[in-house]
């Protein structure tokens, strides 16, 4: 039987037929085992075996040892979705040995991957799935140590990268979006006092390097609170007679949110030192310096500094970021 004919069989119960039986299960079975012997380096037929096996498809009964089998053969061949369902059953124990350890490595792998393909373009990757899969894993607390902050991050990734795959797709994401909003809605919500405890670690000069671009440049309002907090609300703002820039993807990862916008709101404390030219003023920079033997953040425009900010500990409001994406 050739190649066509057999991938015509094997893919029929997805494509052609509506209503497949057990037996047009048996077949695509069947015809999708002797197509991995003829072409073993092709991962999407151990990965198609791996799920017919799991469901129980041609059989009735699942069978998770083979289904795990199968799916190895696919993660060895670099297949995502064999990759992360392998990691799946390693949690839970199916068809062998359980292996948290090696499992959260693979989420971790992937949901870094996916993310680099979603940046890209990529409307269609997994990145809402392993997004997904991560915050579920904050959030149990069973492999890692339990943290809804850390798992409210991930989900709000999952929901926003999903939203945008749900326009490319006609189908399929349902149970992927059902799953999200579960998740969040028994997620302990956090206050914002802890949020921005918690949102801490953020590299200096990553907001400002991000906003600033050939195409833009970086405003913001010097706001100082009575207990000496600062807040940055920091804009984009194109530069005359350029091109319309492309939409602009914000993600700081890991477990943090992916969403598109403007501006972001960060806060500060422990600044020791403020200089702006025009005090009162917003600042309204195109480049950005960071002296780190100083401990000094430099705002220039053309040449000229325009503010400078000696040290800090900036974290980033996931208030403001849920009120962006809603």
């Amino acid at each position: 039987m050739e190649i066509e004919e057999l991938r015509q069989i094997a893919y029929a119960p997805y494509e052609t037929i509506e209503r497949p039986s057990r037996e047009d299960w048996k077949k695509a079975y069947d015809a999708l085992v002797t197509l991995a012997g003829m072409d073993p380096k092709d991962g999407s037929y151990p990965n198609t075996l791996g799920y017919i096996c799991y469901y129980g498809r041609h059989t009735g009964k699942r069978d998770y040892g083979e289904a795990r089998k199968w799916f190895e053969k696919g993660a060895d061949l670099h297949v995502i979705e064999s990759t992360y369902k392998l990691a799946d059953m390693m949690i839970a124990g199916q068809g062998g040995p359980t292996d948290p350890r090696k499992a959260v490595r693979y989420y971790a792998f992937l949901y870094d991957y996916c993310r680099h393909q979603f940046e890209a373009g990529r409307d269609d990757s997994k990145f809402p799935d392993l997004a997904l899969r991560l915050g579920r894993i904050f959030h149990e607390g069973t492999t890692v140590e339990k943290d809804d902050l850390a798992a409210l991050g991930y989900l709000l990734e999952a929901q926003y990268a999903l939203n945008r795959r749900k326009r490319f797709r006609e189908y399929g994401d349902d149970t992927v979006e059902k799953n999200i909003l579960s998740l969040m809605a028994s997620c302990e919500q956090p206050d914002d006092e802890m949020r921005r405890l918690r949102f801490h670690g953020l590299q200096p000069g990553r907001v400002p390097a991000r906003f600033i671009d050939e195409d833009h440049r970086l405003t913001f309002d010097i706001l100082v609170s009575d207990s000496g907090s600062l807040r940055l609300e920091c804009r984009r703002v194109r530069k005359e007679g350029k091109r319309k820039p492309s939409e602009v993807l914000w993600s700081i990862a890991p477990a943090m949110v992916c969403f598109l916008t403007p501006s972001v709101v960060m806060y500060a404390s422990d600044v020791r030192m403020i200089w702006n030219k025009n005090p009162g003023e917003p600042v309204v920079c195109d480049r950005y310096e960071y002296d780190e033997a100083k401990d000094l953040h430099l705002f220039f425009l053309g040449d000229e500094l325009q503010c400078r900010l000696m040290g800090g500990d900036y974290y980033l409001s996931m208030g403001d970021f849920v009120g962006e994406q809603m």
